[in-house]
């Protein structure tokens, strides 16, 4: 019996352990700031990602959808109209709409769900905000041999990753909108943890590359490949094409009226003609 005993212990104390392990809360670095010459996150423009834009970091639930919604975005927008500002107004209007559709897309728990929402605690100096990870600092570096200010998001998370929703070994992505603008990338090592023995880093330094880099990678995003100091990765904005369909002038819809009807005479007048056995 005393046996018996001693084996349950050992037994529960062994499941107790298990369930400890399974729960074990890791920190996860976020390193986007181009230090050590890694990559730098821009706008299309290659300008400065403005301070206090949130980094989403999290799993999208349904890759195929993602892949159907980036290329809606990429495809980008036609304007229709019988002038060029007309146009114009058009493909600005349908670029709100399809900017704002994908970013709802992104952002619905349905299709996202953010690892940092589920931190037990987030460290990040300089602008802050609670729950989000954004992009927090500015600092100099070089690109191409010149010296610049760009906006950089860094600090630590930890998170309990037994409690993320999509599991250990879940894939992570990073994306961020600027209000017209989006960027979604990723890395095959962006994996979740099992447990905390080498934490994680999800850092630009992964995404360093050469020429256009890995479209495996940058998903909504282009590389800027620089011989020297730092490279970029730019955000997408929509593009778009104009269809200008002119309005038939007043002159034209009266000479084309005019010639229907002297084109009608000459034809009544063939046939007048014609029964009164004046044209073979």
């Amino acid at each position: 019996m005393k046996n018996t005993r001693q084996v349950l212990r050992f037994l529960s104390l062994g499941f107790s352990l298990a369930m400890v392990g399974g729960l074990q809360a890791g920190t996860i670095t976020v390193s986007a700031t181009g230090v050590s010459s890694s990559p730098i996150f821009v706008t299309s423009a290659l300008a400065s990602i403005t301070v206090g834009t949130e980094l989403n970091i999290g799993t999208f639930l349904n890759t195929g959808n993602l892949s159907s919604t980036i290329s809606s975005f990429k495809a980008g927008v036609t304007g229709t109209g019988n002038t060029i500002a007309e146009a114009q107004a058009d493909a600005d209007s349908k670029r709100a709409a399809l900017y704002n559709q994908t970013l709802n897309w992104l952002s619905s728990s349905v299709n996202f769900t953010s690892i940092v929402s589920a931190a037990n605690s987030i460290n990040q100096v300089g602008t802050t905000a609670s729950g989000k990870f954004l992009f927090n600092n500015t600092a100099s570096r070089t690109v191409n041999g010149v010296s610049g200010t760009f906006g950089g998001s860094n600090g630590t998370f930890d998170v309990t990753y037994g409690n993320y929703v999509p599991g250990t070994g879940a894939q992570l992505w990073a994306w961020f909108a600027t209000g017209t603008e989006i960027a979604i990338v990723t890395d095959s090592t962006w994996l979740v943890p099992v447990n905390n023995t080498a934490g994680l880093t999800v850092g630009t330094a992964q995404l360093a590359s050469s020429g256009v880099g890995n479209p495996a990678e940058l998903l909504l995003a282009e590389y800027v490949d620089y011989a020297s100091g730092s490279d970029l990765i730019k955000a997408l904005g929509i593009t778009q094409t104009l269809n200008v369909i002119p309005e038939p002038t007043a002159a034209g819809l009266l000479f084309s009226g005019l010639g229907f009807l002297s084109l009608l005479r000459r034809r009544s007048s063939m046939e007048h003609k014609k029964t009164k056995g004046e044209i073979a």
